[in-house]
């Protein structure tokens, strides 16, 4: 996991309070979702950031393998009534239909988990389930070193023995980018852009 590249990522993180601060109403808990959370290095500011400046929200982060350190974090933010975190351990193959399932919808989405086109394809899709019409995405490693080839957990060090891991699917396609690519094609009403220079993409809806 290159330093690089976790910097490009948590950049986001600025403008994501920035969106939440303008696109989501004082009256109304914003809903945010982050597959891939590792050590919470995007999670915990952002919920920081909500804990400041809002009575209540819901923040879901999904990982095959959350770290303990991040759940005394989070444990000791001291967080109020409605201010809910949860970390799910899991495979967001698993999780996200379930979501979608109970009607779950988030104002941010923020895909950092397996980079291959097998796990990416399948998360956009229920990503295009669980998004309202001003859902901000984030995609880690657009243009990184995962863009073109396949990252599989199941495969590097530390998760040999964590059964949620996916195992590696032999696909035509890999990496990250094919996979939002052909999404984007399927859905015409959403739009790329790269503010910040770097591996990460955003996606938002034309008309937002």
């Amino acid at each position: 996991m290159g330093y690089h590249r976790r910097v490009s990522y948590v950049g986001y993180v600025p403008l994501i309070k920035q969106y939440i601060h303008q696109y989501v109403p004082l009256d109304r808990p914003p809903a945010i979702l982050e597959v891939g959370i590792d050590r919470g290095t995007s999670l915990i500011p952002i919920v920081v950031f909500l804990a400041r400046t809002r009575a209540a929200f819901a923040v879901v982060g999904v990982d095959v393998k959350v770290q303990e350190s991040l759940t005394l974090v989070l444990a000791n933010l001291d967080l109020q009534q409605g201010q809910d975190t949860m970390c799910v351990q899991a495979n967001s193959l698993e999780v996200l239909p379930k979501l979608v399932e109970r009607g779950a919808k988030f104002d941010v989405i923020m895909i950092d988990g397996d980079h291959n086109y097998h796990t990416v394809s399948h998360e956009l899709e229920h990503v295009a389930s669980l998004a309202h019409p001003q859902t901000l995405i984030v995609i880690d490693d657009y243009d990184g070193r995962w863009a073109e080839r396949d990252l599989w957990y199941a495969e590097r060090d530390g998760y040999a023995d964590v059964t949620d891991v996916t195992r590696p699917v032999d696909t035509t396609k890999h990496g990250v980018r094919p996979a939002v690519d052909e999404w984007l094609e399927r859905h015409p009403e959403w739009q790329k852009s790269q503010p910040i220079k770097g591996e990460a993409i955003m996606l938002m809806r034309k008309s937002v």
